[in-house]
């Protein structure tokens, strides 16, 4: 079984160049009119290049950002470096750290990290995500559609799983929106 943690410590430097090169306003356009007003708590999972988690503190909101490879992770830490932002090393599907933290969150992000969970692993992952989320949370999930790439461990995902997911955890799918690919 292929680690993607491991692809992206060996190639971080390119990830975080890649990512970096795009604003993410252009990534999370589409997420703009559902984000919370005011400041709200929010947990960035796959926090990579930490482009979302610093235009989220922008933003003023107080963001955990989890990222699994020590490579992105730090320098994420030193290109974003702001008290806004907590850092933590933890992965899905179990999020232990986060969990154990007693933290809630008024707004989840996964962008482009469904697809490194693996679809034996997903319902509990979800089930975990929903049990951070507080009550009348965002949940905003984008997805890598594609073939798998196994080099960097992705597996194949599709809304309507993500969609039957959210139904059978009570959850509303409030936007269901086709994305540019980054």
């Amino acid at each position: 079984m292929v680690d993607p943690i491991a692809w992206y410590d060996a190639n971080a430097e390119a990830v975080v160049t890649r990512y970096e090169s795009v604003l993410p306003e252009a990534v999370h356009d589409w997420l703009r009119d559902l984000l919370p007003q005011g400041s709200a708590s929010v947990l960035d999972i796959g926090a990579g290049s930490g482009r979302d988690a610093a235009w989220l503190a922008a933003n003023g909101h107080d963001v955990v950002a989890v990222e699994p490879s020590a490579s992105l992770r730090a320098a994420a830490a030193s290109l974003h470096d702001d008290p806004a932002i907590n850092w933590i090393d933890d992965r899905l599907p179990t999020l232990g750290v986060v969990s154990r933290s007693g933290l809630s969150f008024d707004l989840i992000l996964l962008s482009a990290v469904w697809m490194h969970v693996p679809e034996n692993d997903r319902r509990r992952a979800f089930r975990k995500l929903i049990n951070l989320l507080r009550p009348g949370g965002l949940m905003a999930i984008t997805l890598r559609i594609g073939p798998s790439d196994l080099e960097r461990g992705f597996h194949s995902v599709a809304p309507e799983e993500v969609e039957a997911l959210a139904r059978d955890h009570g959850a509303l799918v409030e936007k269901h929106v086709g994305a540019m690919a980054v």
